[in-house]
């Protein structure tokens, strides 16, 4: 392991607004901070896969009067966001150390009013098809948590996996709200998230990717 890495992996056990699971046992809902009195009323926003959280951080900051989850499972990536809400002095956002499949144990139902996937791996292999997060085992997850009418979206460069969600979403039986198949075509009507700007979204920019937006419900 890199000696940068390994000093992440320690630096973020310390950090104040991380939060972290521990396999087996998910803690009582009181214990996280998204759940204390003072962020009551408040609605709640997550990122999913969220790496080092440049969405969350731009979503927190634009939006300061609602409260930020990033989810993701490497400790180094969190770090690395969660530093910067704190260099920001963004009060709003918060980071949670879990696994995508145990996010019931964190968040209530009906608790959660939109939900971010921001550039999730498209799991091309045929067998990793159940791995994808708008696979039908995670709309059943996001359904649950999501407020009535609350909205999932998505940003992804992968053609595959854009046409793969929007069947997924109308067989399971959801309702796709809006599409864009390139939110970076500068005439000024393609701006969904374009304030957020991961480091993969950079990368499949300097490739000549097109970056596509999808917005849905399931309830």
């Amino acid at each position: 392991m890199a000696k940068n890495k390994r000093h992440k992996y320690e630096r973020v056990k310390h950090l104040p607004n991380v939060a972290f699971s521990v396999f087996g046992q998910p803690g009582a809902f009181c214990t996280y901070p998204w759940h204390q009195e003072r962020y009551k009323g408040l609605e709640i926003i997550l990122e999913l896969g969220c790496g080092k959280g440049e969405a969350s951080l731009a979503l927190a900051a634009a939006n300061p009067f609602k409260l930020h989850v990033g989810i993701d499972y490497k400790s180094h990536r969190i770090c690395v966001g969660a530093e910067k809400a704190l260099e920001q002095g963004l009060e709003n956002l918060f980071f949670l150390r879990a696994r995508i499949e145990r996010i019931r144990e964190f968040f209530s139902e009906q608790s959660i009013h939109e939900i971010w996937l921001t550039f999730p791996d498209p799991h091309l292999k045929h067998r990793e098809i159940k791995s994808r997060l708008s696979a039908a085992p995670f709309l059943d997850l996001y359904a649950k948590l999501l407020v009535p009418k609350g909205m999932v979206h998505l940003k992804t460069d992968n053609d595959l996996f854009f046409r793969f969600t929007g069947d997924c979403v109308k067989n399971w039986g959801g309702r796709v709200v809006e599409t864009q198949e390139n939110i970076h075509r500068g005439d000024g009507s393609g701006s969904v998230g374009s304030d957020s700007v991961s480091c993969f979204e950079n990368k499949a920019l300097s490739k000549g990717l097109t970056i596509k937006y999808m917005a849905f419900t399931l309830n």
